[in-house]
């Protein structure tokens, strides 16, 4: 081969070789980031759920106090209506499950009474969305008469083999707290007839039986954050300046009876510019708190903490398991709150007027009775929770929270965490000018 060939011939190799080599490095720069690796479920969650062996003229019981006006015990009523989009999401892969729904008047022997219809009407479990001493009485008669009680907002007085809670312990509350308070040394306590845990520390406190009204509250603890100035005493001279409180509090814990009385301390809190984190231990992640801070034009902010299991709708932005469950439930949620003929748990309302506020812990309440029903093969409560005591459910069984242990009377397995409020439109349910615009958002992760 003469010189002049052979150099025409690596000429077109080294041509070749960085063609080739820029095919790679276009490949290599274009080529997505590796995501992560999804957990061992299927991919999507469907909206739809089957539940192969259910009994026919299946139903479970719901027991609520009824009202919105800040009676005890209605703090979840609009929370509670998730159970209507579990039953939903069962109906259409033709599971029909009923949902009769009694009042316990807000008393102990209307709760007995409630769940003594519900056994009349043969109900195969019994789901209690209310709260208080009406609702541990509930359980109670459901104990009685054998039949499987699920409480997803109260903690059972004490455990037994067919009552099961599936909100946060008490330890698992206290826990979170210490976080969400860890490093703050002046904690004023701002009250207005609340409780708040024990292991909680508080360096102050201010009661609102101890003011004229909620502004004067207010202003004091103001003062006491630094946030305002203690005006000077009426015979000082007139050119005396107000004094800012030495060693102010760091943190504010919130407390009161009723979300409803919550939201008006927070709000009376805000209006004051108080500035420090508002810490809010109870009611705070119920809808009635949501609605009564919106009515008094209070700020959904990241000031307020709160602490609660991982249910809020911020979990289906999540790239793993219960994200894609959550996103099933909400899926759900815009589906039933779009067709008008599909009503709330009292028949009288359709769904839509509540599906801002629909949650997750009663779906997967209903979830659980659905599957250990289909389990059993039976709709006998006897059977149900027999049933019930040997299963454990997550995602891949149709639930949107965390998963659920009900070989244990504290069946959730999940610890509360801290949650941050925000008034972010995540986009995830029907979109209703009327509903209150908070979200709880968990705090993130530590690196």
């Amino acid at each position: 081969m003469s010189p002049r060939a052979r150099l025409i011939v690596l000429i077109a190799a080294g041509a070749a070789v960085v063609i080739a080599a820029a095919a790679v490095l276009v490949m290599t720069l274009n080529r997505p980031s590796e995501a992560p690796r999804p957990d061992p479920v299927a991919a999507t969650v469907p909206v739809s759920l089957k539940a192969d062996g259910l009994p026919a003229d299946f139903s479970i019981g719901v027991v609520m106090t009824f009202g919105q006006s800040g009676e005890p015990g209605t703090e979840y009523n609009r929370a509670a209506q998730g159970a209507v989009v579990a039953a939903q999401r069962f109906g259409q892969s033709g599971a029909k499950v009923a949902l009769p729904t009694q009042n316990d008047q807000g008393t102990e022997d209307g709760a007995r009474a409630a769940v003594g219809a519900l056994a009349g009407q043969g109900v195969s479990g019994v789901v209690v969305a209310s709260t208080g001493p009406q609702a541990l009485a509930a359980a109670k008669a459901a104990e009685e008469l054998n039949l499987p009680v699920i409480l997803p907002y109260a903690e059972a007085s004490e455990p037994t083999q067919t009552t099961w809670t599936t909100g946060p312990s008490a330890a698992s509350v206290e826990a979170a707290l210490g976080t969400v308070l860890a490093g703050k040394s002046r904690v004023l306590l701002v009250s207005d007839g609340g409780s708040v845990p024990a292991s909680v520390t508080i360096s102050d406190t201010l009661a609102l039986d101890g003011f004229s009204d909620v502004a004067g509250l207010a202003q004091e603890a103001a003062i006491r954050t630094g946030d305002q100035l203690r005006p000077p005493s009426k015979d000082a001279p007139a050119d005396t300046e107000g004094t800012r409180t030495a060693n102010p509090a760091d943190a504010v814990v919130v407390s009161a009876a009723t979300p409803q009385r919550l939201a008006r301390l927070v709000q009376a809190l805000q209006s004051r510019d108080v500035s420090v984190p508002l810490v809010l231990p109870d009611g705070a992640i119920t809808p009635a708190f949501a609605s009564s801070l919106a009515e008094l034009d209070g700020t959904a902010s990241g000031q307020l903490v709160s602490v609660a299991p991982a249910t809020g709708d911020a979990i289906a932005l999540q790239q793993d398991a219960q994200g894609r469950g959550m996103s099933a439930f909400l899926s759900g949620i815009r589906l039933a709150g779009g067709n008008p003929e599909i009503k709330n748990l009292t028949d009288d309302t359709p769904f839509s007027a509540d599906a801002w506020a629909a949650d997750a812990r009663s779906h997967d309440a209903v979830v659980a009775l659905v599957r250990a029903a289909a389990l059993a093969g039976s709709k006998e409560p006897a059977k149900v929770a027999a049933s019930l005591r040997t299963m454990s459910f997550g995602p891949g069984e149709g639930l949107a929270g965390p998963t659920l242990d009900f070989s244990q009377a504290q069946a959730l397995t999940a610890d509360a965490i801290p949650v941050f409020a925000s008034p972010q439109d995540l986009g995830l349910r029907p979109a209703d000018e009327n509903a209150p615009r908070l979200v709880w958002v968990p705090a993130p992760a530590s690196p």
